[in-house]
């Protein structure tokens, strides 16, 4: 209060003046501090801990010993730390906070009855827990350290579809190998790229890992081969076979096979023939080929560790129905891969060999594009090779 003295007229005047000023640092105002809405698994507690700052309205000073009280007002969670007292920055911080069972909207305040604001409100959505995800197959199971590898499908259950998981190599004594370029097409299959150029050669444990941080192991998963171990081939026995038969191959031997090789008969111009392994090691290979209805003559015996071009190098033999009977005729041309007809049907490609051939006259026509027709007959006589 401030007294102030005026002269008028020979007559002193007394007037007095009142300023009303505000007292700095008293309480006045109360506001949110940390984000008012957030999401988290029904029946699981939240990640941001709601939190509020007390004021002075006048200089806006964070004002420190107030106390504030949180109170869960739907949603039927849980707290701790329901009373808390402003700390020397302002800030109240409820001690945890639990969502409700049922999915939908929680509701906490924060109250204290003579500030400005008070209630604060926050908001949780309690979304519905999902399952753990798990891991059946990965495809392929296997890489060579040299490069960087597409898995096109690592199958199992319970990936999340909102945003893509997380997929990691793990091995004892090393660095993890984080995928990059992960996409998925439904919950039971996700694909994604992984950078292996380097790493240790041996069984790698593969994790996927959900954005809610639900996890799944399939162990010794992925399989990280030597780029430097070389597939050779050596033998093959049986070295032929009879066509219109199963042929069990006893043994391919050479190096550097992996464990789950493909074998392949191929021979140009003809489908790739895949055989059946049945039992594999390093240098040796058993299985089968199918030769149901394969044209008789000489195949390249190939063998593909996965992710890798085929390795040929052997000739595996297709018979036709032995008979002491019959005869056959062998055919060349130049070009080479003509078409043969035999009494205008159609029998294969140049070089060929037509074995089993019933002893009579036959037309041979060889037929290549560019080319006139070549027609030759020929006396097939029992137990003999015709040219």
């Amino acid at each position: 209060m401030k007294k102030i003295s005026l002269l008028v007229c020979g007559v002193l005047l007394l007037a007095v003046v009142f300023l009303v000023v505000p007292v700095a640092g008293v309480a006045t105002q109360i506001a949110a501090n940390s984000a008012t809405t957030q999401s988290a698994i029904v029946g699981a507690a939240v990640t941001i801990l709601p939190s509020v700052i007390v004021t002075n309205a006048t200089d806006n000073t964070p004002v420190s010993g107030v106390s504030v009280t949180f109170a869960v007002a739907l949603g039927g969670g849980s707290i701790t730390g329901e009373t808390a007292t402003t700390n020397a920055n302002g800030i109240a911080t409820v001690g945890s906070w639990i969502l409700g069972t049922t999915a939908g909207s929680n509701t906490l305040t924060a109250t204290n009855g003579t500030l400005t604001g008070s209630p604060v409100t926050f908001t949780a959505t309690g979304t519905a827990a999902t399952s753990a995800p798990t891991i059946s197959s990965v495809t392929p199971a296997f890489g060579y350290n040299s490069t960087t590898i597409t898995i096109n499908s690592i199958a199992g259950t319970g990936f999340s579809t909102s945003s893509a998981p997380g997929v990691v190599l793990m091995k004892g004594g090393q660095t993890n190998i984080t995928a990059t370029g992960v996409t998925y097409s439904s919950a039971t299959s996700i694909a994604c790229t992984l950078d292996i150029t380097n790493k240790q050669a041996g069984y790698w444990n593969v994790i996927v890992t959900n954005p809610d941080g639900q996890s799944a192991t399939l162990t010794s998963g992925f399989e990280i081969k030597d780029s430097t171990a070389a597939v050779t081939l050596s033998s093959i026995t049986p070295s032929s076979a009879q066509t219109n038969t199963t042929v069990s191959i006893t043994s391919l031997s050479g190096t550097g096979f992996v464990v789950t090789p493909q074998i392949i008969l191929r021979r140009s111009l003809y489908n790739d023939l895949y055989g059946t392994v049945t039992a594999t090691t390093t240098t040796n290979i058993v299985g089968t080929f199918d030769l149901t209805n394969r044209v008789p003559g000489s195949y390249q015996v190939c063998v593909i560790n996965s992710g890798v071009d085929p390795v040929c190098g052997l000739t595996f033999t297709i018979n036709s129905v032995a008979s002491t009977a019959n005869g056959s005729i062998n055919v060349k041309s130049s070009p080479s891969i003509s078409k043969i007809f035999l009494n205008s049907v159609f029998q294969g490609y140049t070089p060929m060999t037509l074995e089993n051939i019933t002893p009579n006259t036959y037309t041979v026509i060889i037929r290549s594009a560019g080319y006139n027709d070549y027609s030759e007959s020929f006396a097939v006589t029992a137990g003999n090779i015709s040219y």
